[in-house]
């Protein structure tokens, strides 16, 4: 349990600190894409979304 929680804290911290510094950067020197970064989430969102859905109705999945 104790290294979970430290993957998920240390996960949050190097997250925090990319936007910390993203935040303060002269425009053009950002470490992170945010526009990609938040597109690649959203997609993996709605894939848990969708599976998740099929899981709890019944529905079979398609390939």
């Amino acid at each position: 349990m104790r290294m979970l929680t430290g993957m998920i804290l240390g996960f949050l911290l190097a997250v925090g600190v990319a936007y910390v510094h993203d935040s303060s950067a002269a425009p053009g020197q950002n470490m992170v894409n945010w526009e990609v970064a938040n597109r690649s989430f959203q997609s993996v969102a709605t894939q848990i979304h969708d599976g998740w859905r099929r899981l709890t109705s019944g529905e079979k999945a398609t390939i």
